[in-house]
C-alpha cells in the first residue's frame, strides 16, 4: 500500500534496532496524506516505548532521510478517542486512547504493570511447555516484576522479578540463564526490549513500631536451637508457624498436611512432628532434614525437594544412604510440584505414615 515504509523501517533499523522492532512487528500504515502519517498501534504501551526509549527521534530522522520531509506521526490505538500530546523537539506523536489527561499518567502505569505480569505469566508457561517445570514453578511465586536501566545511558531496561527472600537462591545463574531468553522473547512479543533478568528480594511490610517487632522476634529466636543449621547459613527464614521456622512455602503446607493427619488420628495413636531438627550421623556430619515423624515406634524422615534437587541427585542419594545407615530406613521425598492441592498432599502424607507404621 505506500511503498516508502519498508524504506524507512531499514533507515529505522540501521539507526537502532529497538526501535526497529518496535515499529516493524507492532505497527501498520493506515494512511500517508503527505503531511500526517497515520500508524495503528496495539496498545499504549508501544507508545510509551517509543517517547522513553527515543524512538520518536529515531523515526523522525529515518522519515526525514527517505521522504525529504518529517510528517506528524499518529499512532491509533483501536476504539479510542484521539488525543494530542505537546510537540516534542523532533515528531509530534498523536495517541488514541479512551482516556482524560488527568487519568492519562496512572492509566499509562497499571497498563504497563499489566504487560509485566502477562510476560511473566505467558514465560512460565512457555517455560513449563519446553519441559522446565522447575523453572516455571518458581516464577508462579514471583509476586511482581520491575524495570531498571540496563545501563547507565537508558538504552534497555532490565527485568527483576521479586520473590519473597527465601527464594531468591533458588534463582541460581543456571536458572535465570534458562529464563533469560524466553522472558526477553516474550518481552519483545509486547514491545518492551529487555536486556537481562534478576531474581530480589521482595522488600518487607512494615510500619512505625517496627523496632519493637524486630526486637521481639530477635529475642524470640535467640535461643532456639530448631533451624539453627538455616539461621548459621545467614539465610532469613521466610516463614514460620507456631514458633516454628520453616525454609519455603511449601515446608509449611507439608507441615499444615501433617499436623490435619495429627489432628484425625486417636490421641493415643498418633504422630509426632519435628520440624528442620539438626542431628549428627554415623559419617560424622550435621544435617537438618525438612521433617522428622514418629508414628508406632518407628521414625521417618520426609524431604521438601525444590528444583535445585534436580540437579543433584546424587548428593541426595547419599545422604539418604548414610541416613538410613544411621537408623533412619523411611525417607520420602516430595516434589515441590506435588504441594500445589490440599487434597493431593495429604494422600501423599498418608501413604507415607501407611508405609511407616507397616514397615519391617
Amino acid at each position: 500500500m505506500h511503498k516508502f515504509w519498508p524504506d524507512v523501517l531499514e533507515a529505522v533499523k540501521n539507526r537502532r534496532r529497538f526501535t526497529w522492532i518496535l515499529l516493524e512487528q507492532h505497527t501498520k500504515v493506515l494512511s500517508y496524506d503527505g503531511a500526517t502519517l497515520t500508524l495503528s498501534a496495539p496498545n499504549q504501551g508501544l507508545y510509551d516505548n517509543l517517547v522513553n526509549s527515543g524512538g520518536c527521534d529515531v523515526l523522525d530522522e529515518a522519515l526525514d532521510q527517505v521522504l525529504r520531509t518529517r510528517p506528524v506521526v499518529e499512532l491509533v490505538v483501536e476504539g479510542g478517542a484521539p488525543l494530542v500530546l505537546p510537540k516534542g523537539p523532533a515528531t509530534e506523536v498523536r495517541v488514541s486512547v479512551a482516556v482524560t489527561t488527568s487519568e492519562t499518567s496512572s492509566d499509562s502505569n497499571e497498563a504497563a504493570r499489566h504487560t509485566l505480569h502477562r510476560v511473566l505469566a505467558q514465560t512460565a508457561f512457555l517455560m513449563h511447555e519446553q519441559g522446565n517445570s522447575q523453572a516455571a514453578a518458581l516464577l508462579t511465586d514471583v509476586e511482581d516484576v520491575e524495570l531498571v536501566p540496563g545501563n547507565r545511558f537508558g538504552e534497555w531496561q532490565d527485568a527483576v522479578l521479586i520473590v519473597p527472600p527465601y527464594l531468591v537462591p533458588r534463582f541460581t545463574e543456571t536458572v535465570t540463564a534458562a529464563i533469560r531468553p524466553v522472558f526477553e522473547h516474550v518481552a519483545g512479543r509486547h514491545g518492551l526490549e529487555i536486556g537481562g533478568v534478576t531474581a530480589a528480594p521482595a522488600l518487607p511490610d512494615i510500619g512505625d513500631d517496627w523496632r519493637r517487632i524486630l526486637q521481639e522476634r530477635l529475642a524470640k529466636g535467640a535461643a532456639s536451637n530448631q533451624a539453627s543449621r538455616t539461621r548459621a547459613k545467614g539465610v532469613a527464614p521466610g516463614f514460620s508457624r507456631e514458633g516454628f521456622v520453616f525454609d519455603s512455602r511449601e515446608e509449611v503446607l507439608v507441615y499444615e498436611a501433617l499436623k490435619r493427619v495429627q489432628a484425625a488420628l486417636p490421641e493415643e495413636s498418633t504422630i509426632s512432628i519435628f520440624p528442620l531438627p539438626m542431628g549428627r550421623v554415623g559419617v560424622g556430619n550435621a544435617w537438618t532434614p525438612d521433617f522428622l515423624v514418629t508414628v508406632a515406634g518407628r521414625v521417618g524422615i520426609i524431604e521438601v525437594d525444590g528444583p535445585h534437587h534436580h540437579k543433584r541427585f546424587a548428593a541426595d542419594a547419599t545422604r539418604d544412604r548414610h541416613w538410613r545407615n544411621s537408623g533412619i530406613v523411611h525417607i520420602e521425598r516430595i516434589l515441590v510440584e506435588e504441594t500445589s492441592a490440599d487434597i493431593d498432599l495429604d494422600a501423599l502424607v498418608r501413604q507415607f505414615l501407611t508405609r511407616l507404621r507397616e514397615y519391617r
